[in-house]
């Protein structure tokens, strides 16, 4: 794909290449974020919210391992990078609000993984 000097993708034959948008998080860490949130906050009902700090703890966990290894094997971060975004994922599940967890990995999913669609498919104009 070349680029015109205005930094448009150039169109050929009526198809339009999608531009390449950096996400901050794979989507595969917004499912994981997500998941976890569901699993562990749902669970917690049971208990009549007296396994919150367990939660709490078990929450930051999980989040920040499959955080980190959805950045660093999925996405391709840096080490580094990928254990920055896993305090980020671990402080979200952690949180004892199940409402964070959920927005934070909609969001993501719906901001990253749409992008991502879009990138991998032409988009036809």
């Amino acid at each position: 794909m070349t680029h015109l000097p205005n930094n448009r993708p150039q169109q050929k034959a009526g198809i339009r290449y999608a531009p390449k948008s950096p996400a901050l998080l794979h989507p595969a860490s917004g499912a994981a974020l997500l998941g976890l949130d569901w699993l562990i906050f749902g669970g917690n009902v049971f208990f009549a919210g007296l396994a919150t700090p367990l939660a709490c703890i078990l929450g930051f966990v999980s989040g920040f391992a499959a955080t980190a290894a959805c950045q660093r094997f999925a996405a391709k971060d840096t080490r580094r990078k990928s254990l920055l975004k896993a305090v980020a994922g671990g402080l979200v599940v952690g949180l004892p609000f199940p409402i964070a967890g959920t927005a934070v990995g909609g969001y993501v999913i719906a901001a990253s993984g749409l992008a991502a669609f879009r990138q991998k498919n032409l988009v036809h104009r």
